[in-house]
């Protein structure tokens, strides 16, 4: 049995979900939803509300879910995503030594799971036991209200399709976990047909990938697309028949590559030739982080509110700059350290891995300080910012001096802000008093904005 405590889904009742028995489905009040790409994602709001105390600490429920559920259920080991100590170079690597490769997408991968599949697959992991003293709510049920969730019927933003349906939402900590434990029964199916025609199958969460030797092409065949279809569909998942992708001797996906004949696992030449041109643009060009980001990747920089001056916008596109390289750091380091574990990829390729994380490193370091620089230019600058909001008109002085600098162009306080007693003395009309009157109202009017 699962050794989620029953009493910790009763704390969530009584101390913070505002009901007297059960626990209720999740409000799109406690829903905060976001897109990334064409995808909708939904996060918990409040996480206080779904905090219990177990051990004399406190946690969040479903971060013990998460844990409970990993430790008693074991997942296929074609699995790779969403699992300590796995990353897509898992889901990559055991193809790297064949020639035909097919990749197959899930389509709507969460949203597609059935919540009584939920229920089902999970009901046998928990006690026999109800929440309530009427036994109006089994655990399982509890269970069900705190990982799914129902898209409101007015919801602006999902298709038509899913409005006022419940679904298992990306986006929840528990959804990776129940996505892999539902799939576990068809990883089995799928790995069965394929070790029946030699073919190396591995899944990270809607991806499929599957790869033959060069003798063998069944994987490219209808035939074995709708074995697959045939299988995935007992759970009511479909293929996205326009994410498939074939391919003969080399594959790439999202950033990395096997070819065959060499054997090896690497950065796709896509990616590796922007690396080396960023590099270069930074190093040897001299080019500003504004021009990289347009040239190189297409950057098109729409301010709400335009700079009030050149730092603000030059320090923005160096930390979008810093993103790239540290982002493109990070891929090289994945190959390299991957490296080390399973012997993947040949020494050549990963001493220009080396090089090129040195030039990241050096760059990033030079990066950080020009960044630090222009914070410090920018703090300094915004009392001028503010002078420069304040008008003539609102200054303590009359209406005859403010009409006399306002002909000699200084409209607001920072015009004023170095102005000397002898500059004030050419303006017609004013005279060594006057002078001394006006800068002493500009220099407590300064005082108030410094």
């Amino acid at each position: 049995m699962i050794k989620v405590p029953t009493n910790g889904f009763k704390q969530l009742v009584e101390n913070n979900l505002n009901s007297k028995s059960t626990v209720p489905s999740i409000s799109s009040s406690d829903i905060k939803e976001f897109k990334i790409g064409k995808s909708y994602f939904y996060t918990i709001e409040n996480k206080k509300k779904f905090q219990i105390e177990h051990n004399k600490k406190t946690f969040c429920i479903y971060d013990i879910l998460n844990a409970n559920f990993s430790k008693s259920i074991p997942l296929n080991n074609a699995t790779t995503s969403f699992r300590k100590n796995f990353s897509y170079l898992n889901f990559f690597e055991p193809h790297r030594n064949n020639y035909h490769f097919i990749r197959l997408d899930i389509r709507s991968f969460f949203h597609s799971i059935d919540i009584e599949d939920i229920k089902k697959v999970f009901k046998p992991y928990f006690h026999d036991v109800y929440i309530d003293e009427k036994k109006t709510q089994h655990i399982v049920d509890a269970f069900i209200n705190l990982v799914t969730y129902e898209i409101p019927k007015n919801s602006p933003n999902v298709i038509k399709e899913e409005k006022g349906k419940r679904v298992l939402p990306m986006g929840f900590k528990t959804s990776p976990m129940i996505s892999n434990i539902i799939f576990r029964q068809l990883d089995i199916q799928i790995q069965k047909l394929c070790s029946e025609r030699n073919i190396v199958y591995t899944r990270y969460a809607d991806d499929m990938l599957f790869s033959s030797s060069k003798n063998l092409n069944f994987i490219h065949s209808e035939s074995f697309i709708n074995g697959i279809r045939i299988i995935i569909a007992q759970l009511n998942f479909k293929l996205n028949a326009r994410k498939t992708i074939k391919a003969k001797h080399t594959l790439s996906l999202n950033g990395y590559t096997i070819e065959y004949g060499k054997s090896e696992l690497r950065l796709s030449n896509k990616k590796i030739n922007i690396i080396k041109k960023m590099i270069y643009m930074i190093n040897i060009k001299e080019a500003s982080a504004d021009i990289i980001l347009k040239k190189l990747f297409q950057y098109k920089i729409k301010w709400k509110f335009k700079p009030l001056d050149r730092e603000t916008y030059e320090k923005y596109n160096i930390e979008q700059l810093l993103h790239k390289v540290l982002g493109y750091r990070s891929y090289l380091l994945s190959v390299v350290q991957f490296d080390k574990k399973y012997h993947c990829t040949q020494q050549d390729t990963i001493d220009k891995y080396l090089k090129m994380i040195n030039a990241l490193e050096e760059i990033s370091e030079k990066f950080q300080k020009q960044i630090i620089k222009l914070k410090r230019i920018i703090e300094n600058n915004k009392p001028f910012h503010r002078m420069a909001k304040i008008k003539i008109d609102s200054l303590n002085l009359t209406i005859i001096i403010k009409d006399k600098l306002q002909k000699e162009n200084f409209k607001t306080l920072k015009d004023l802000y170095e102005v000397k007693e002898e500059k004030l003395m050419t303006i017609n009309g004013i005279g060594k008093v006057k002078a001394q009157r006006i800068l002493e109202v500009i220099s407590n009017e300064i005082e108030k904005y410094k």
